[in-house]
Formats: structure tokens, C-alpha cells, sequence
């Protein structure tokens, strides 16, 4: 059994990883502000945005089916059966879109969007993230929250301070700041990777074989449901950043950027936090069906995000003129008022991510899949009329509205799970 002694030291030791994450991530855009326009910094935005999607399309589904089966595993002495399994999934899923990805880079590159470095640049970050997102994977199933924390740190403290140096030494160009952010992450990589866990080779007996056969279907039945969700979740955050670009300018994508960024990153890292910490520990009373312990793990998790938004609504709506002028750049700071509704948003946002998960640790990947698709159709039709009728205002206005629709979705979809009584589901 997990004991609350033990999810209070691992919370501390995630708050405190993750918050000088934040820091890193936070400071570091008030360098690139303060020495990158909003039209660079917006071009850098939308490119980082497509490697989220490459990466996250290729890689998500893969490391929640990671999550959900490879603690199990590892403690009967199988984990190598699933790591092979993962190598095995993300090569065929890597095959799959390698040809659609080649024929979208010709298609920038023809048009002139990007030149042959960029796109080299861009598909080597898209591998190293895939790299990250599996090692980190591995270490969060493992609850090894210190050497993933690190890691986290070094990319986040990394990027923005190597793009800082190139800008500084070669100018501002979108492609310095990609190769600073590529250079930063294999660093981070090189350092980190042998954290992750080796797993002693299994000999090659039919038991084994039969063993990867089933464990191979298995991740495949629950990751199916999920493929979708990196092109939907990808729409749910970015969406309003490439309508801005269309029916805006650049400018408006980098402001926009910007303000965004400086509401979501310490939301993000606050809910990562409650998650990471309590996740794990749900997910073990799910698998014992110890439904009373799960329950208050559920109800602990709720009150946590919701205490922690509302204090976070408060601030960014009283002090959101001081924040941006301590952290953005001076040409950023007229933008300021974007951030009580991207706050408040991202607040919702984390608190649906607790019916999500509970979701997956009850192997109900279709209803994860639902509640994605309703987020993100939200997102499209509620961010294009805000952002056609009230502009850049309006694009902010839409955060807490689709993200109030995911919520009631998520919830109402993860019913079954957070009502049941003990002994019940």
C-alpha cells in the first residue's frame, strides 16, 4: 500500500522540480521577449506547435498503455517484455507517418514556408521529443519523480538560455531558436537517458514469446482508441494560435504566445504536480480494486486542483499588469489582460484532466477518445467566432469556455467510476 507519508514526499519532491521548471521556463521568456519580436516569436510558436503534434500523434498513445501495464510487469520481473513492446508499437506507428510527414515537408519546403535546415532541425526534434516522452514514461510509471524532475528542468532551463546565447552571438532567426531548443534537448537526453531502468533480457521461450504476443494485443486494443487524440489534443491547445495566424498577423500569434504561456506553464505545472503525485497511488487501488481508497484518491485530487485554480484565478485577475510586467519584454506587456481568461481556462482544463484520468486506469480509452473530440470541436467553433468578432481579446476569451465544455464532458463520461460505493463499480 502506498502510504500518505510517502505521496507527501514524492508531491515535495515534484512541487519543487517542477516549480524551479516553471522558473526556468518563465525567466527564459522574458529573455526571448525582451531580444525577439512577436512576429519571430510566433513563427518559433507555430513550428514548436507541429512537433508537439508529430510527437505527441506518434508517441501518447504508446506511453499511456506504458503507464497502465508496465508497473505491473516490472514487478513480476516482465519489463523488458514491455519495453519491447513499446520499441516494437512506436516503430510500426513511426513507419505509418513517415511517408505522410515527408510529403507535408515538401509541401513547406516547395511553397518556400521552410528551407531544407529548418525541416532537417524540426524532424530531429521531433525524434528526441519522442525519445523523452519514452524515458520519462518509463521513470514516472516507476514513481522515479527525481531523475524525470531533473530532466524536465534541464530542458526547461536549457532551451530559452541557449536560444538567448544564439540570438545574441547570430541574430534573431526562427532558426536559431530551434537549433538552440534541438542542441538543449539532446543535451538534457545525452545527460539523463541512463536513469531510465536496464531490464535484463528474457530468454526466448514460448512462454515469453506467448507472453509479448498478448501483452502486444493488449496495448494495442487500449492505444487504438487513442491515435486520434495527438492530432485532437493538438487542436484543443494550438488551435487558437493558427486562427489567430490566419485571420490575424504573426504579431497577434506572438503576443497571443506569449501571455498564453505565461498562464499555462504554471497551471500546467501545478495540475502535473497533484497528477504525477497521486496518479500512480489511484492507479494501484484501481488495479487491487480497492474502490473505497480509490474513491478518496479521487476527491483529494478534485480539491486540490480546485483550491489551487481559485487561488490562481485570484492573482492573475488582480496582478495580471504586474506579472507581465516582471516577466515579458516591453513590447509583450499590452497584452496583459489576456491572462485572468487563459488562467481561468487552464483551471478547468486540469480539473477535466482528473476525469481523464480515471478514464485510463479504468481501460476506457473510447470515452478518453470522446472526450478529446468534444474538447477540441469546442475549441475550433468556440475560438473562430471569439476570435472573428473580438480579435485577440477574443481568442482568450474562448480558453475558459471550451474548456468548461471538457470539463462537463470528462465528467459526465468518468460518472460511473466516481460514484460507485465501496466494494461496488
Amino acid at each position: 500500500m502506498i502510504k500518505s507519508r510517502s505521496l507527501l514526499t514524492d508531491g515535495a519532491w515534484i512541487a519543487a522540480l517542477q516549480g524551479l521548471s516553471a522558473v526556468g521556463q518563465l525567466l527564459g521568456m522574458r529573455l526571448l521577449t525582451e531580444v525577439v519580436p512577436p512576429s519571430v516569436f510566433g513563427e518559433v510558436s507555430l513550428w514548436v506547435g507541429a512537433i508537439a503534434l508529430v510527437s505527441a500523434a506518434m508517441a501518447n498513445p504508446t506511453m499511456q498503455a506504458l503507464l497502465r501495464f508496465y508497473p505491473e510487469f516490472h514487478e513480476n520481473g516482465k519489463g523488458r517484455i514491455v519495453k519491447d513492446v513499446v520499441i516494437s508499437q512506436l516503430l510500426r506507428l513511426g513507419g505509418f507517418a513517415l511517408p505522410v510527414l515527408g510529403l507535408v515537408a515538401l509541401y513547406f519546403f516547395l511553397k518556400g514556408d521552410a528551407s531544407a535546415s529548418d525541416l532537417l532541425i524540426l524532424f530531429l526534434l521531433a525524434i528526441v521529443d519522442v525519445a523523452r516522452m519514452s524515458s520519462l514514461a518509463y521513470l514516472n510509471a516507476l514513481r522515479a519523480f527525481k531523475p524525470a524532475g531533473v530532466w524536465a528542468l534541464l530542458e526547461a532551463w536549457g532551451r530559452p538560455l541557449l536560444a538567448y546565447l544564439l540570438i545574441g552571438s547570430l541574430g534573431a532567426d526562427t532558426t536559431w531558436v530551434l537549433l538552440a531548443y534541438l542542441f538543449a534537448s539532446i543535451a538534457a537526453w545525452l545527460i539523463m537517458h541512463k536513469r531510465v531502468p536496464v531490464e535484463p533480457a528474457l530468454s526466448r521461450t514460448a512462454e515469453a514469446t506467448a507472453a509479448h504476443s498478448d501483452l502486444s494485443s493488449r496495448f494495442w486494443r487500449y492505444s487504438i482508441p487513442l491515435l486520434p487524440l495527438g492530432l485532437i489534443g493538438w487542436v484543443s491547445g494550438m488551435a487558437d494560435r493558427y486562427l489567430i495566424g490566419v485571420m490575424l498577423t504573426p504579431a497577434d500569434v506572438g503576443l497571443y504566445v506569449a501571455v498564453y504561456g505565461l498562464a499555462s506553464r504554471p497551471m500546467a505545472m501545478f495540475g502535473g504536480v497533484i497528477e504525477t503525485t497521486i496518479r500512480p497511488a489511484y492507479q494501484h487501488a484501481v488495479a487491487r480494486g480497492d474502490d473505497s481508497l480509490a474513491k478518496n484518491y479521487i476527491v483529494k485530487w478534485i480539491l486540490l486542483v480546485c483550491g489551487g485554480s481559485l487561488c490562481a484565478v485570484a492573482i492573475a485577475s488582480i496582478c495580471h499588469v504586474w506579472l507581465a510586467g516582471l516577466l515579458l519584454g516591453a513590447g509583450y506587456r499590452s497584452a496583459s489582460g489576456l491572462l485572468p481568461y487563459v488562467v481561468a481556462g487552464y483551471s478547468l482544463l486540469i480539473l477535466s484532466h482528473v476525469a481523464n484520468r480515471i478514464c485510463y486506469a479504468h481501460e476506457a480509452t473510447k470515452r478518453v477518445l470522446l472526450i478529446e473530440v468534444g474538447g477540441a470541436f469546442s475549441a475550433v467553433v468556440v475560438g473562430f467566432f471569439c476570435i472573428r468578432n473580438f480579435g485577440l481579446q477574443g481568442a482568450a476569451i474562448a480558453v475558459p469556455v471550451y474548456c468548461g465544455v471538457q470539463l462537463v464532458l470528462a465528467f459526465s463520461l468518468a460518472a460511473p467510476w466516481i460514484r460507485f460505493s465501496p466494494g461496488q463499480r
